[in-house]
């Protein structure tokens, strides 16, 4: 069978159905709906530049997407939000386009919808930080795909299989799969470094089953495994995201194996997969799972604030400096933009900018 993903040939490909992303979900109040889509395929260096100006261009103008989108020499992935009832248009822009015609599966549908970005942003730039140049003659060596249902059955078969979450610390906190392994990292380049690290413990041919978000960041991880000579790598196709579908149209959230809220990297920063709730607030310790970044631009220290501490610290992680700049309109803060406050291993991780419920300053 074809992958869903990887369409490294040469060749034109005949274009795909416009409805093939039908049924279409409903809606936000706002009318837009949310969707990622990625796939790995040769677009010609001088051609990427074009591509990415073509996308930034016409999107925005004739569909009204807002998004952010990696082009690069190996493909292209999109996380994205336009009116649904420009969704048709949108394929059948894809399928019109020479570099990407045949070459985009079906979206993989957000859990919930809502206009998740303010703008388009579309860059010329690797497609995930693997930390390193990424080919697509390592890319071809995929792993095996399993649809949602087909990784719950092996989940559920296999009690003692090696799950791997290969996101990042602050996304498995708030949601993640019963008896996975979920390394304490900040980046996907150190996430690779540890399950590489946990399958050399097991053996070359023992299984391993990894998920993400959306998908792209194993299939990377274990193309990079499987050409590493482990034979055994599977992930679960389209991600949290496919998986939070596949819960919400079985009806039963009891029966789960996913476990809380799917983190975002968007406005939304999670959509719930199940009702349970398994952090708490970085400020009062109060059982909560919703993100914020503190309302001080310079700061936007990444952290989980319940409604009461949100009203209390004017949003922000409650250092004087904060909450004197987020009386401050948007405009004057960029006006007065400074250099970030916390490099990014602070900013990601509340509990070493947080004491005693109130952020410190540096």
């Amino acid at each position: 069978p074809s992958s869903p993903y990887y369409h490294n040939t040469p060749a034109p490909l005949d274009a795909q159905p416009t409805d093939m992303d039908a049924p279409y979900p409903d809606p936000g109040a706002d009318g837009f709906v949310t969707a990622s889509f990625y796939s790995f395929f040769a677009i010609p260096e001088p051609q990427v530049g074009a591509l990415r100006g073509q996308i930034q261009l016409e999107w925005a103008r004739d569909l009204g997407v807002v998004d952010r989108v990696y082009v690069c020499a190996q493909g292209i992935n999109a996380q994205l939000s336009v009116p649904v009832d420009n969704a048709r248009a949108l394929r059948a822009w894809l399928e019109a386009a020479p570099a990407l015609r045949g070459r985009v599966g079906p979206f993989n549908w957000a859990l919930d919808h809502s206009r998740a970005f303010r703008a388009l942003h579309v860059r010329a730039r690797p497609l995930v930080a693997a930390g390193g140049e990424l080919s697509l003659d390592t890319l071809a060596h995929e792993p095996e795909y399993l649809t949602p249902a087909a990784w719950d059955r092996a989940l559920r078969s296999d009690r003692d299989a090696l799950v791997v979450d290969m996101r990042n610390t602050y996304e498995f906190r708030i949601g993640r799969f019963e008896g996975a392994v979920c390394p304490d990292v900040d980046t996907f380049r150190d996430e690779l470094a540890a399950v590489r690290a946990m399958c050399e413990q097991r053996g070359r041919d023992a299984p391993v089953y990894m998920y993400c978000t959306g998908g792209i960041r194993c299939s990377v991880a274990g193309a990079m495994l499987r050409a590493d000579g482990f034979t055994s790598v599977k992930t679960l196709q389209g991600g949290v995201v496919a998986y939070g579908r596949h819960v919400r149209d079985s009806a039963s959230q009891a029966s789960s194996l996913f476990v809380g809220k799917n983190f975002t990297f968007d406005k939304r920063r999670g959509e719930t997969v199940t009702p349970a709730v398994l952090a708490t607030c970085d400020q009062c310790g109060a059982e909560c799972d919703t993100y914020a970044n503190c309302a001080n631009i310079n700061c936007d220290l990444l952290f989980i604030q319940c409604p009461s501490c949100a009203e209390k610290h004017r949003r922000t992680c409650g250092s004087a400096q904060c909450i004197e700049r987020s009386q401050l309109s948007h405009e004057e803060l960029i006006k007065d933009r400074r250099p970030p406050k916390w490099p990014h291993r602070e900013r990601v991780r509340p509990e070493l900018v947080i004491q005693n419920g109130i952020g410190r300053d540096p």
